[in-house]
């Protein structure tokens, strides 16, 4: 008799012990799959459409929306007349803009681009230069959006 009671709550210690295993497994799984889905690489999706979207206004001459896409620092620093005329007056054409990859920590993110471009009489007897680059773009998440920071210069 004694056994038996033994053997009974060996096997209700084991039942509550596998319930909280499963409890804890599945906490956890849950934890884990938040976390991965705010993880800074989740950005990826957001900040290579707002990339490319931005290149692509450049590209199409829209310089407005262009300008949107600059972060709310420059954007309080440079009017976007004054924007438009410093895009217009370089001897630099932008033709092209494939993107291809980037990486973020918390709130910003590395994007890299291939870029395209001619450059009219660059040299005395050259009636053009077209070229392309890797271009290296800084982006920063502010107050939930995603903003285009250019370098200084």
């Amino acid at each position: 008799m004694k056994r038996n009671k033994i053997c009974n709550l060996k096997s209700a210690t084991w039942r509550r012990l596998v319930k909280s295993g499963l409890l804890l497994a599945f906490m956890f799984t849950g934890i884990f799959l938040t976390a991965c889905a705010t993880s800074p690489e989740s950005a990826g999706d957001t900040i290579g459409k707002r990339a490319q979207d931005r290149w692509d206004a450049l590209l199409a001459g829209d310089y407005e929306t262009a300008y949107s896409f600059y972060s709310p620092g420059f954007r309080s620093t440079r009017s976007v007349v004054d924007f438009t005329i410093g895009i217009r007056s370089r001897r630099v054409r932008w033709t092209s803009a494939e993107y291809m990859e980037h990486s973020c920590l918390e709130n910003s993110c590395t994007v890299i681009f291939n870029v395209g471009f001619t450059v009219n009489k660059p040299v005395p007897g050259m009636k053009k230069f077209d070229g392309s680059n890797t271009v290296e773009e800084k982006w920063v998440k502010t107050e939930g959006q995603w903003w285009y920071l250019p370098k200084k210069g």
